[in-house]
Parts: C-alpha cells; structure tokens; sequence
C-alpha cells in the first residue's frame, strides 16, 4: 500500500514538472507583443524674409530738384498720361499756370499727345462738362483749377468713384492733394505789410476814412482766406474800427466778384454810399478786382494813387503792370509761372507709386514797386 502512494505521489511530481515546462511555452505563444515604432518628425521651417520693393527713384522732392534745375533725368513724363482743366485761360494769372504746366511736361519727356488741357473758364457749368470729357480719357492724373468750390467737391466725389488721381489748384478738391497758396497765411501777410505802411502813407490810423475787403462768396471757404487773415489783422491792431462786424466802423467787407468788371460794378455802388471818403484802403482777391477798383473809382473822378492804397494777390501779368503804373501798391505774389514746378512733379511722382504731399504751397513775398525789378525785369 505504501509503495502504491510512493508511485503515485511520484507520478503527479513528475506530471507537475512537465506542465511547468509547458507554461512558459503557451505564455510566448498567447502574448501580444507590442512593437514599438520610433517616428522621426522633420520639422521644415519656412523663414519669412520680406523684402521691400525698391523705391522708384522719380519721388515728389527728387523730381522738384529736377524742376528747379529745368533738367529731368530719364524722361519720367514718357508714355503718361495727364489732364488739365484751367479755371479761366483768359486770366493771365491762369493763362502763366497753363503755360508752366505745358512748359514742364515737355522738359519732363511728356507727349503734348498725352496732355489733355481744357478751359473751365469760370463756369460751374463747363467745369462740370469739362470733367466729364476727362474722366473719359481716364489720365493717369488729373490738374483741376476750378473756381466753385461746391462743383469741385463733386467732381472730387467721381473722381474717386472713377478712380482717377485729382491734385487741386488753389481751389481743394476734397480727399485729394492741394497746391496752390496758403490762404489764411498770404492774407496775414498783406495785413501787416498794409498796416505798417500806414503811418508813411496817411500819417497814422486816424487819418483812414475806410478800408474796403473785397471777396467772393462763391470761391468757398479756402479762398476767402485770402481776405480773413487781413481782416483779423485790422481787428487786432486797431480795434472796433477795424473790426468790420462792429456797427460803424472804419472797416467794411464786400461782395465784388472775381473779375474786373464785377469789381468795377461793386466799387460803383460803394463809393456811392460812402461820398464822403478819400482816405481809402481796398484788400483785393486778385488782381482782376485790383484793375475793377481803380476804373471805379477813376470813373466817380476819385481816383488819387496818394491818397489810395490797392492791396491784391497773385500778381500775374496785369498785376506786374498795376504794381509798376502805381495803382496796387502791395501785392503778394503766388508766382504762378513756377506752378508747373510743381505739379508736375507731384503728378509724376504719383504716377511712379511714390507719395504726393497733402499740401504743397508756394512761397509768398509782398511785391511793390521798390522791390518789383528784383523778380520780373
């Protein structure tokens, strides 16, 4: 019986080792084995460079150089295309403008093919048509010189509609460059100048009978600059009589037009309603109206170059002539001949994608006849 049991417990022993042996097997034929994949991630990294476009050498400052010298470098105007409408041809200040402006397109390699010059001759109306015929040409920049201010905006408006480029003359065009003069700034300067010559002229202020600003409604707000900075002037230097928005004072604004024969009409009536006066002092937008005040008062037989003093501004052709005759003793020049100088460069610099000022104004100097021949011979 014990040998039975021996046998036996042997038997299992030895069954037990053998499945033993066994396990180790099954478990490396059930297990999963998990491979472990390493992934290499090349990361490419894209510099940004920017690179800036090289700027044209035709800018607004180089080609005024160019200008100042009568001499442009590579024909910058060739195969452009340019647009000019003139407020009125017939104005010899305008008539200098249009000339400049011819005169430095060709220097500049323009094609007079490629110039498209119109006359809106004062009139809202033919501006407006004028406009029209240009915006269907579609220059590459438009020179507007145009007297209403309220037709100028709208043609503005279009402009921008249309996309064509505006640089305003004298008059702004809104949302576009202006050249022309600072108006506010000229007047200040023709204030002075024609107060400081008081005492000289009429031996102090009290000897002044009336002092005369003369404006135009319908040139807008900018332009009549031209007249509020001398105003100011006399309201600061002798008080309510200077002030003409005081009741009775020596001072007095006045609606004359623009041309000479609206200033001659105006002056008419006004020296009519002040017979009195002798003692006269007149500020002038132009030199149009300058020419109009002394045929008025020629015409009343009250002319008397001692005892008036005329003050304008631009001094074109007829104002060179006026100022040397005696009849406008101070006026500011705007050098319209040299327009041109500008413009041209402003558009041309446009047209090479460089940046054209906001505001490119002319130097102003007070032009009489002690310092007339050291600027036209």
């Amino acid at each position: 019986m014990k040998k039975v049991k021996l046998i036996t417990l042997i038997g299992m022993a030895v069954i037990l080792v053998a499945a033993l042996s066994i396990l180790p097997a099954c478990q490396g034929a059930t297990e999963t084995v998990t491979e472990t994949v390493v992934e290499t991630v090349v990361e490419t990294v894209v510099e940004t460079v920017e690179v800036e476009a090289a700027e044209s050498p035709f800018t607004y400052e180089a080609l005024r150089e160019m200008a100042n010298a009568g001499v442009y470098d590579g024909d910058p105007a060739a195969g452009h295309t340019l647009a000019f409408a003139n407020i009125i041809k017939s104005f010899p200040f305008c008539t200098s403008v249009e000339n400049n402006i011819i005169e430095e397109w060709g220097l500049a390699g323009g094609s007079a093919d490629d110039l498209t010059v119109l006359d809106n001759a004062a009139d809202a109306a033919l501006g407006i048509q004028n406009a029209d015929i240009i915006f269907n040409k579609n220059p590459e920049v438009f020179l507007e010189f145009q007297l209403d201010a309220q037709v100028n905006a709208q043609i503005g408006r279009r402009a921008q509609e249309l996309g064509i480029y505006v640089i305003a003359i004298d008059v702004p065009v809104p949302g576009f460059p202006f050249m022309g003069v600072d108006n506010y700034g000229t007047s200040v300067l023709t204030g002075n100048w024609a107060a400081d010559q008081i005492d000289a002229v009429y031996g102090g202020w009290e000897n002044v009978d009336r002092v005369f600003f003369l404006w135009n409604p319908v040139i807008g707000d900018t332009v009549a600059l031209r007249i509020h900075g001398s105003r100011d002037v006399f309201k600061e230097r002798f008080g309510d009589e200077g002030d003409d928005t005081v009741e009775g004072a020596k001072a007095v604004t006045v609606d004359a037009g623009s041309t000479t024969d609206e200033a001659t009409a105006a002056m008419a009536d006004i020296l009519a309603a002040y017979p009195e006066d002798e003692n006269i002092m007149v500020f002038c937008l132009n030199d149009q109206t300058a020419a109009g005040v002394q045929a008025a008062a020629d015409i009343a037989g009250r002319w008397d170059p001692d005892k008036w003093m005329i003050m304008s501004q631009g001094l074109d052709d007829l104002g060179i002539e006026l100022v040397r005759e005696g009849v406008i003793d101070g006026d500011s020049a705007y050098f319209p001949e040299k327009y041109g100088e500008y413009l041209v460069p402003a558009a041309l610099a446009y047209m090479y994608g460089n940046p054209v000022p906001a505001y490119m104004f002319v130097d102003n100097v007070i032009i009489t006849t002690d310092n007339i021949d050291e600027y036209y011979n």
